[in-house]
């Protein structure tokens, strides 16, 4: 991203009142620990480190349509404003 990095974007959302309660889920090629603390420390939900091979991405990206779209239960607001984001 541009003149932002995903940690700060976190923050953002995570000090907006309307959007903090979205669930975040972090996708980065980082497998560092400090990163992956870092994310939890600022309220991430999640945090997955993408595969190099694309089909594996192609399955971790399905798995997480899949796991929030039609698994976790979220209020119904967030769930119609994380289906039309997709």
């Amino acid at each position: 991203m541009p003149k932002k990095d995903g940690r700060e974007v976190l923050a953002e959302i995570k000090a907006d009142e309307s959007l903090k309660l979205i669930p975040t889920v972090i996708l980065t090629t980082s497998g560092a620990e400090a990163d992956v603390i870092k994310c939890f420390e600022l309220q991430a939900t999640s945090y997955l480190q993408k595969p190099v091979d694309l089909t594996a991405f192609e399955v971790l990206v399905k798995s997480i349509n899949d796991f929030w779209l039609n698994k976790s239960r979220l209020p119904q607001q967030m769930h119609q404003t994380a289906a039309s984001a997709i």
